[in-house]
């Protein structure tokens, strides 16, 4: 039987044939060679994916109580990912979908070993400090806290910081990071707090800023005086969910101010494998949800347009993901 990823490769070639501008599948998915860039930006040695995930439904099945029900992106997926990428090392994500369970995540660590892989892991919030070193030793370096859905509970600032320094104090003896999903309004509300935090602090996905909205939206400013405290760093990904415009151009000003003000916090990362429903389809964990097709190259090579210092390129690929999820 033909393979998913063999039958998506043959589409645009088939569509070029008949004379069709095809368009990929929202079933493609999860290898950058359904693309048609080659990579002419050749990331430095030691360089970091700094946010991808792994499913693996049929080793480690998803918890019931999910919102949506992803398709396959085993570890065999993933290493070629890297490979394409040419990234040495990689940061795995705790997903959603399988809630507190870490079990598929930790696997993918142990498969391939610390010195390559490390992982931000999602808990209870009761989780006791023996749990915590447990995590450690299997690799974790962080805990993800989506404090987005959070605010959508209605918590006030003062209660959403209160649960920021509970969990901040509970990782602070293991070095420790919070990574934190939420979007630039939240963040502003949030600033005072985070700056006082006894742990480093990750902003995904460049704080869900509206790229259409331009660098003087509300809440870009905040973000970049939170790197000016040294202890804050921003996660350079996810295009795909803060612009439409796949020439990527318009994240191109949020880029040179991010890496103006402080490049030695800055991290990049592809959001590997691009969970997001298809336009128009409400989420539900009834059937499968096909990843969105993102051009990971694409991205890659506009990075190496964007940062033509090795300096920087270096900090960003390769020293920053070092200084947060190996040095401990």
């Amino acid at each position: 039987m033909i393979s998913r990823r063999s039958l998506l490769k043959t589409l645009p070639l088939v569509g070029m044939a008949a004379g069709i501008n095809t368009k990929l599948s929202w079933a493609a998915a999860i290898s950058s060679d359904n693309f048609s860039s080659r990579l002419k930006f050749i990331p430095p040695s030691g360089s970091c994916d700094c946010h991808v995930h792994v499913f693996d439904p049929e080793r480690f099945p998803f918890v019931e109580a999910r919102v949506y029900t992803p398709d396959r992106a085993p570890i065999s997926d993933l290493e070629r990912h890297l490979k394409e990428l040419h990234m040495d090392r990689v940061v795995l994500i705790q997903p959603s979908p399988y809630g507190t369970d870490n079990r598929c995540m930790l696997n993918a660590i142990q498969v391939l070993g610390q010195k390559r892989a490390r992982g931000v892991a999602v808990v209870n919030d009761d989780i006791t400090s023996e749990e915590l070193q447990k995590l450690h030793e299997q690799g974790i370096r962080g805990l993800r806290l989506n404090m987005e859905a959070r605010a959508g509970a209605k918590l006030s600032a003062e209660e959403s910081g209160a649960f920021l320094k509970k969990m901040a104090d509970k990782i602070s003896p293991l070095g420790w990071h919070l990574q934190i999903y939420t979007n630039l309004h939240e963040i502003a509300d949030l600033s005072t707090t985070i700056t006082q935090l006894p742990v480093p602090i990750v902003i995904d996905h460049l704080g869900k800023l509206k790229a259409e909205e331009g660098i003087q939206q509300q809440g870009f400013n905040e973000l970049l005086s939170l790197l000016d405290s040294g202890n804050v760093y921003v996660k350079l990904s996810a295009f795909y969910r803060v612009t439409k415009d796949t020439s990527w151009q318009n994240v191109k000003p949020f880029i040179n101010a991010l890496v103006s003000r402080k490049y030695d916090r800055l991290i990049w990362a592809s959001d590997w494998p691009h969970t997001m429903p298809a336009p128009g389809k409400k989420r539900t964990k009834e059937g499968v949800e096909y990843f969105y097709p993102v051009d990971d190259i694409s991205i890659l090579n506009a990075f190496g347009s964007w940062l033509p210092s090795e300096k920087v390129r270096r900090e960003i690929f390769v020293d920053n993901p070092t200084r947060l999820y190996w040095t401990k």
